[in-house]
């Protein structure tokens, strides 16, 4: 057995105009042919735009308007080379891809050995024949352009790719459409290349203190042992080598949610070894014991889904943000900055975060981050509103498309305490969106799609709840007037766009709520001072509808009556630094009210989860809390002393 880390090789990356590479890497060119853009050094993980950034080919997307000079990226081909060590003649051989994103070929000695398509879809190739010879070989990624996915605005039923669509531009973001790895990338040879892990899942009975693991392997039958280790650090609980490798009754400490307990861990070994006792297989994941169970809320109509979150047997607030990657480049996103962003929201006080439609799958040091904070993981499969149509696709190509992805998630992180739940997506209904906010009819399990993915968990997460979208039930907004009809379950908005709604009329509003549970609430408030100045470049700062402004963040920038009101008279830099701390204050204040007025109306609302919690990119005025480069704003600290009960409506 021989598994490579192909990421600790080094990798070249050639940009060349669409196929122009077949002929030069082919050796059939009878005339010189080059690159339009010559070798560079990239890492891997990593983006074709970080590898150019760091070449000094690309400017700093994040400044000023420069991400506008990165959009020709997207129409290049791009070929990623490396020489791997050789494979002993006669030997298995498999490339294992966590991501590659989005599409292209393997080349082997310039010649295709392989075809990829899909950046949410692990992938396996059979280079066997093409690399075991014992010879040093050229190995070759190449990357055709990213397919033409939908930004913001378009029809959520033609969705085809399921390429994380923020990248194609948002309300918060620019297009900056990446190109290349994510996560592991490895060299499987001998037995290793027959044998993976399918799922590890570990469940839990408060009552009795006992806990179950239980592990599924692909090509089991390629293994003549197996062995599933329980570990507490060094120390191992409890083993087995009977298939199908399942502990139970395990006396284990429970995994508990951030402010209610610890959040303990374990570590599940899985080892297998072939008919000649070599080891073909060792995976590490972590598992936690927790039992979640969902109640009805006090109060709640007849027929409502339940929207109280018991864990352990003890009822539990859910607090917390939406959760975007951690870059806009997000390949490029580490596991360092996963643990800073989360241990931020920790400190917040949070308990769930919400992994939005818009992007992919939470990576996994992600997760692992969200385990040992405590943080449950709101998961949505990879659909989202198109603001001109929120319908999901029906089409049978585009719904088995999604059913391998929906697949593929759930065996992924089944293995998590910190997942809480599936959702089909964000912010899909049926039929044409307003220009305004609903009220509208969220999808349900009428429609295809979402009964394919509620059939998916059943499936292959049996026990995990399944929602179809957020939000869900009757409607999607909660307007004053609806109020005390039963028709308000889970709730978006409202998010103060525009000048915003004075703060007694924002109070008004929540002093009336009857949501049960409010999955997207958002208000503005500007970066502070010294980051803009330092991410405007040479783009004017002030006022804020310049055009730097409205590059990302003209829906967010609060210059209504108020603002101007506050700034008038002023010298460009003094009324820039007063708007600054006038809408940072404003957002604390809103956000302070909204959660208070949530949290204070538990167990008859069942959580309250902001939109958004960090920035990715450094958008001058925006609903999060944390800027892009993990800083926090005033309403972090309001809102955490809400989340910690430190402070009252």
């Amino acid at each position: 057995m021989a598994v490579t880390d192909l990421s600790a090789g080094s990798w070249t990356l050639e940009g060349w105009r669409p196929n122009a590479w077949r002929p030069a890497k082919l050796g059939e060119a009878g005339f010189g042919i080059a690159p339009d853009i010559a070798p560079v050094p990239m890492r891997v993980p990593g983006s074709v735009q970080q590898a150019l950034l760091e070449a000094g080919i690309l400017p700093d997307w994040r400044v000023g308007l420069n991400s506008r000079l990165c959009e020709w990226v997207e129409h290049r081909h791009w070929v990623l080379e490396t020489t791997p060590p050789p494979v002993a003649a006669g030997l298995d051989a498999v490339l294992e891809a966590d991501c590659l994103d989005y599409s292209g070929w393997i080349l082997v000695d310039g010649r295709e050995a392989a075809r990829f398509e899909g950046a949410l879809l692990p992938h396996r190739f059979d280079l066997g024949a093409a690399l075991a010879d014992g010879a040093p070989h050229r190995l070759a990624i190449v990357f055709e352009e990213p397919p033409r996915e939908q930004g913001q605005f378009g029809y959520t039923s033609q969705s085809r790719f399921f390429k994380p669509r923020f990248t194609y531009s948002w309300d918060w973001c620019p297009r900056l459409v990446p190109v290349g790895v994510g996560g592991p990338l490895r060299l499987l040879t001998g037995g290793s290349a027959r044998v993976s892990l399918r799922r590890v899942a570990a469940d839990y009975d408060h009552h009795t203190g006992l806990g179950t693991v239980e592990v599924s392997l692909d090509g089991a039958e390629a293994a003549a042992r197996a062995r599933l280790r329980l570990l507490d650090g060094e120390t191992e609980i409890a083993a087995t080598e009977t298939v199908p490798l399942r502990l139970e009754a395990l006396k284990a400490d429970p995994w508990q949610p951030n402010l209610h307990g610890t959040p303990k861990t374990y570590t599940a070994e899985i080892t297998a070894w072939d008919a000649a006792g070599d080891e073909c297989l060792r995976e590490t994941r972590t598992v936690g014991f927790r039992r979640v169970e969902w109640k009805p809320c006090e109060g709640a109509p007849d027929g409502a889904a339940p929207w109280l979150c018991v864990v352990n047997g003890e009822p539990v607030f859910l607090g917390g943000a939406n959760w975007v990657p951690a870059r806009l480049a997000h390949l490029d996103a580490t596991a360092e900055e996963h643990e800073l962003l989360v241990g931020r929201y920790r400190d917040m006080g949070c308990t769930v975060l919400r992994v939005w439609g818009g992007a992919g799958l939470g990576d996994r040091s992600f997760y692992e981050a969200c385990d040992r904070a405590g943080i449950f993981v709101w998961q949505e499969f990879p659909l989202s509103s198109s603001g001109i149509e929120n319908t999901p696709p029906s089409d049978p190509e585009a719904v088995a498309r999604l059913e391998k992805i929906a697949v593929s998630y759930a065996r992924r992180r089944a293995n998590h305490p910190s997942l809480l739940l599936w959702c089909g997506g964000n912010e899909l209904y049926y039929g044409p969106s307003p220009d305004h906010p609903g009220p509208q009819k969220p999808v349900d399990l009428e429609h295809p799609c979402i009964a394919m993915l509620a059939r998916v968990v059943t499936e292959e997460d049996p026990g995990r709840r399944f929602l179809t979208g957020s939000p869900s039930g009757p409607v999607d907004y909660a307007l004053p007037e609806n109020y005390g009809r039963g028709i308000h379950h889970d709730i978006h908005g409202p998010w103060g766009q525009g000048g915003g709604p004075d703060l007694e009329k924002w109070r008004a509003y929540w002093a009336g709520d009857d949501a049960l549970f409010r999955s997207e609430v958002g208000y503005p408030g500007a970066m502070d001072a010294a980051q803009i100045w330092r991410y405007a470049g040479d783009c004017a700062f002030w006022p804020p509808r310049g055009e730097y402004w409205m590059h990302t963040a003209a829906w967010w920038t609060l210059w209504g009556a108020a603002a101007q009101g506050e700034t008038a008279g002023l010298s460009p830099e003094a009324a820039f630094l007063k708007y600054v701390a006038f809408t940072q204050r404003l957002q604390a204040e809103a956000y302070r009210i909204a959660a208070a007025a949530c949290r204070g109306r538990f167990p008859r609302c069942g959580g309250f989860i902001i939109w958004m919690g960090h920035d990715c990119f450094p958008c001058p005025s925006n609903n999060s809390v944390i800027d892009c480069d993990g800083n926090l704003k005033p309403a972090a600290d309001a809102l955490r002393a809400v989340f910690r009960g430190e402070t009252g409506a």
